[in-house]
């Protein structure tokens, strides 16, 4: 650390204006030598995405692997959602599905498909002949090569034209410990989404006036991705407004306010509206939180012992990296002496981003296990906190912020040289201290569960005339078992076999959570198959309902007992 140190010790004064680069690259420079341009963009897009086949490896993010044959994980949500939705006819609003949750149906939103991206790709094939496909090898391979982008877009609009600086930005981004710990929840790999607004901030910085048009481009697009990635960039956003509003100009900034959040409102009338009934609210704030001490454990070098005080404030993993640690901290310092006036340009993102911070703690704060304080204000925010009860995920944009801060101070307060040995050094420092956690990223992905559903019976069980599946009990029913583990596994059984689902593992489904036999008898077919899943049911239960429905013959096969209709005239017993 103290070589480290001596590299920083000769700095450089600030730059007489933001818009001037410490380290100048000629502007008649071919277009292949210059960082800021074309060929600056292809190699920080290269480095984000080498990094991930190294991570995971070229294979994974091509879709194969045991990884993505999981039927009991989020992933599996993914998946049969994707595949519901591309397997039936457009519809109106375009992200209605009717195969899951049947009848009332629900949206590719509820089922975290990722509904932009769904949509792009059911553009080009879509219909009951469209074969089971993964498309999410490809989605997290374009996460972080947009990742590379974001890294591109904030150096030019920075006005960096360094080789080096791209380069460890783009790794240190690439890298976030809080991006790659996130494998298993697919949309919330778009986190480069905040890279780039963070560099629109950037750019209406240089401009001097609010580039509302890739604010009006960005908010309605990050919607339509993850809807916790909307509410990290629309703080940005604001920051953004916020720093440039006046009297003068008041009107015109609420007219960019109404014009973005108004064009998402239009949008949902096509996507998305009229809503089905369920609830809005689901319990987890104060719970799925971040410990104080989240941003300084989780790394091999900078190895604090620590304990959390409960497993969801795993939620809020946010490990920082020694190697931006260190940054940080210099160029707090070297900023402190440079250019003092920082903070007071900056004062409505820094605002922002502390509230982003508390909030990311929620009303309830630990530090390691220690209790330190209930701030019950947070309480106020009523549905809003339901709504984004994974508080822990808010503070993505403020390690973002402090990686950016970080790579941008060093590059623009050191001469060329130090510069160069400084970032380099570093990027080192960030690898080797991520190695465990490296480990950790690679375990997850391998080591994962065998199938939870024997098909080959279900198959045989079921036969081919079945056409709809009565799932029991419906999805947020169930008090002694774990959905996920067996309703997961079921709702991928349906989509592959085109069956509609009675319920399903999904956001805002409601169902009734008694009178089970006359639903049944309502809508059993010859064509209907009943899935109970046993551990849910007390002894004797199921075969109380069944005795309320029509005659049925059934079998325990894995997890459920599976009922078909019987024949009238058929001499078999239940």
């Amino acid at each position: 650390m103290s070589a480290l140190r001596a590299l920083i010790g000769r700095v450089v004064p600030a730059p007489p204006t933001a818009a001037r680069s410490v380290h100048p690259t000629d502007p008649a420079q071919p277009w292949w030598r210059r960082s800021d341009g074309a060929a600056g963009l292809a190699w920080a897009a290269l480095i984000t995405l080498g990094y991930a086949c190294w991570l995971f490896s070229a294979t994974f993010l091509r879709g194969h692997g045991a990884f993505w044959l999981q039927e009991s994980a989020d992933l599996t949500q993914y998946i049969a959602g994707y595949n519901a939705f591309v397997r039936e006819p457009w519809h109106w609003p375009i992200l209605r599905i009717t195969s899951l949750n049947a009848p009332e149906g629900t949206l590719a939103t509820f089922l975290d498909a990722v509904p932009l991206y769904a949509v792009l790709l059911k553009l080009v094939q879509h219909g009951p002949d469209t074969p089971m496909r993964n498309p999410y090898g490809i989605w997290i391979a374009l996460c972080f090569t947009l990742q590379g982008v974001g890294a591109w877009w904030i150096c030019r609009e920075a006005r960096v034209r360094s080789w080096v600086t791209l380069s460890v930005l783009a790794i240190l981004l690439a890298s976030f410990p809080a991006l790659t710990i996130r494998i298993n929840h697919l949309s919330l790999m778009a986190q480069w989404l905040l890279l780039f607004g963070i560099a629109i901030y950037l750019r209406s910085g240089r401009l001097g006036r609010l580039s509302a048009g890739a604010w009006l481009a960005m908010i309605p697009m990050a919607f339509y991705i993850n809807i916790y990635l909307c509410a990290m960039l629309s703080a940005i956003f604001l920051a953004d407004v916020l720093r440039h509003l006046n009297r003068a100009n008041a009107a015109r900034m609420a007219v960019v306010v109404v014009a973005v959040y108004g064009l998402l409102a239009l949008s949902l009338g096509m996507t998305m509206l009229p809503l089905a009934k369920g609830g809005n609210t689901e319990w987890g704030f104060g719970y799925y939180s971040m410990n104080i001490m989240a941003p300084f454990t989780g790394g091999s070098v900078l190895a604090i012992p620590t304990s959390l005080p409960h497993d969801g404030q795993g939620e809020g993993y946010n490990y920082l990296g020694l190697g931006v640690l260190v940054a940080a901290g210099l160029a707090w310092r070297m900023r402190r002496q440079r250019d003092p006036g920082l903070a007071r340009r900056h004062r409505a993102l820094l605002v922002l981003l502390a509230m982003l911070a508390v909030y990311a703690v929620s009303n309830t704060a630990y530090f390691g296990k220690v209790h330190v304080y209930d701030f019950s204000v947070l309480n106020l925010l009523g549905p809003l906190k339901d709504m984004f009860r994974s508080s822990g995920r808010f503070f993505w944009p403020v390690g973002y912020a402090i990686v950016v801060f970080g790579v941008l101070t060093m590059h623009r307060y050191l001469d060329r040289r130090h510069a160069i040995a400084a970032l380099l050094l570093l990027g080192v420092i960030q690898m080797v201290d991520l190695r465990e956690h490296h480990k950790r990223v690679r375990a997850s992905v391998s080591n994962v569960p065998g199938p939870a559903i024997d098909a080959a019976r279900w198959d045989a069980f079921l036969g081919a005339g079945v056409k709809d599946l009565l799932y029991y009990p419906p999805f947020r029913c169930a008090t002694k078992s774990t959905p996920g583990h067996s309703l997961l596994p079921t709702m991928l059984y349906a989509v592959r076999h085109h069956y509609t689902l009675s319920t399903g593992y999904i956001s805002r489904a409601h169902k009734p959570c008694d009178n089970y036999a006359q639903e049944i008898a309502a809508r059993l077919t010859p064509h209907t198959a009943i899935v109970f899943e046993t551990a849910a049911f007390e002894p004797g239960e199921i075969e109380r309902i069944l005795a309320a429905v029509p005659p049925t013959r059934c079998t325990t096969i894995d997890f459920a007992y599976l009922c078909r209709p019987q024949p009238q005239s058929s001499e078999m017993k239940r």
